[in-house]
């Protein structure tokens, strides 16, 4: 495990650090937003200095004086984000320089303990870094790509490079193409953790990106950035579901097992998948187990014994599965058509209905050849038939319902997590 103390806070490789930004443009828009997001105990608050408007540097350092009275504990960074790197400024790199400078300078006394600077702004990055120590200063070393993923070996490079300029931690963000470039990044973090001693910070950004906010463990990463009063970036979640996610809350709803139903096409699996990799929690499919257990498919179940002899063995499976506890339960289409079923996954946790209008399902299901119920009958009046018939059951059993026409496991996921912390 890598980890370094920063004052008040360590930041580390196995557990990261939830940041919120504040970005008000005006001096009351900075506090009453600084007020809400101290209510919401991150571990860092950024504030995004480039949304400040003012004319002067005195002009920062009078918010920051009365950000003190309203934030007393909670580490800040500073930041200027500049319109080269996604930011709200543009200005030159002597101006810069001073503003950083200025606030090193003033900044320690009102809870500044990181300045961000831009490593590639400028070929003297480093001596601005050094300048930044002498006056006490820890330096976040950034770089961000509103546009693009670099390759790995230009992202380890990138890093590695920060680093090199005295950087005490080092961050990079990018923005995916596809989910290829969310691997890539995952990749790189993981190798520049093992070849750089300074913690990182990384991730990628928009929706695609959203697994790197969420399981900071598979980054390596040291900090992850939510939203609080509002994003700095996108695909930013809320803090209330970061800290779900981290599983901060002790008394978090997920130390029960959460058993997932719905109708068949819906993404059981996928988002049972989906929730293992984010919560860290056993999955079990129960068709899997049921499979495992019988030796045989599903189809060959009921076509050899029928479809009560399934719906006994699935019964039994359940019982044996909800023995044990902190798993996510992903349970066939008809399981919850029996009472003892119900009964089983309700004492053992919390049941999750996910819903899909009848198109969805048709679409996602039509080309599928496994689906015993169809019955050979691959048409959307079937499927809108059999809806019916189970819909209200579904309904009358579930703690919390998911909508999944969205066909995105990792925002159903959020909606899921943040519905069980409502009920929790």
């Amino acid at each position: 495990m890598k980890e370094k103390k920063f004052g008040k806070i360590t930041l580390s490789n196995n557990q990261a650090r939830v940041c919120v930004p504040v970005m008000g443009k005006t001096t009351e828009e900075v506090l009453q937003q600084l007020k809400s997001v101290v209510e919401m105990e991150p571990d860092i608050i950024e504030w995004r200095g480039d949304f400040f408007e003012t004319d002067n540097n005195e002009g920062y350092l009078n918010v920051l004086k009365q950000m003190k009275d309203v934030n007393e504990n909670i580490p800040v960074i500073f930041t200027i984000r500049t319109d080269s790197e996604g930011g709200n400024k543009k200005i030159g790199w002597n101006e810069y320089c001073d503003l950083c400078l200025f606030i090193a300078e003033k900044g320690k006394e009102f809870n500044v303990e990181f300045v961000d600077v831009e490593v590639f702004k400028d070929d003297k990055a480093n001596e601005l870094i050094n300048s930044l120590h002498e006056k006490g200063m820890n330096v976040i070393g950034s770089n961000h790509h509103f546009d693009k993923t670099p390759d790995k070996e230009e992202m380890v490079k990138i890093l590695s490079t920060i680093e090199k300029s005295g950087a005490d931690v080092c961050k990079l963000a990018v923005m995916p193409r596809d989910k290829k470039d969310v691997e890539v990044l995952i990749e790189a973090s993981k190798e520049t953790d093992e070849k750089i001693k300074a913690p990182i910070i990384t991730m990628s950004m928009g929706e695609l990106g959203a697994i790197t906010r969420v399981i900071p463990k598979i980054t390596k990463t040291s900090v992850t950035f939510a939203a609080g009063v509002s994003a700095s970036a996108p695909g930013q979640p809320g803090i209330k579901v970061v800290r779900k996610l981290l599983q901060e809350n002790k008394h978090c709803p997920l130390q029960e097992n959460i058993a997932i139903i719905g109708f068949m096409g819906t993404g059981k699996t996928t988002v049972s998948s989906a929730l293992s990799k984010i919560t860290g929690l056993k999955e079990i499919d129960v068709d899997a187990y049921i499979v495992e257990k019988a030796k045989m498919s599903i189809s060959e179940i009921f076509e050899k014994y029928g479809e009560e002899y399934f719906r006994n063995l699935e019964t039994e499976s359940l019982r044996e599965i909800a023995n044990n506890k902190n798993q996510i339960i992903s349970c066939g289409g008809g399981a919850v058509l029996k009472d003892e079923n119900v009964d089983i996954l309700k004492n053992s946790g919390t049941i999750v209905l996910l819903t899909a209008t009848p198109e969805t399902i048709f679409d996602r299901v039509k080309d599928h050849t496994h689906r015993p119920i169809l019955n050979n009958d691959m048409s959307l009046s079937h499927v809108k038939s059999l809806m019916e018939k189970r819909e209200p059951r579904y309904q009358s059993v579930a703690d919390i319902k998911v909508n999944v026409d969205s066909n995105d496991r990792i925002l159903t996921c959020y909606d899921m997590l943040c519905k069980l912390e409502e009920k929790g």
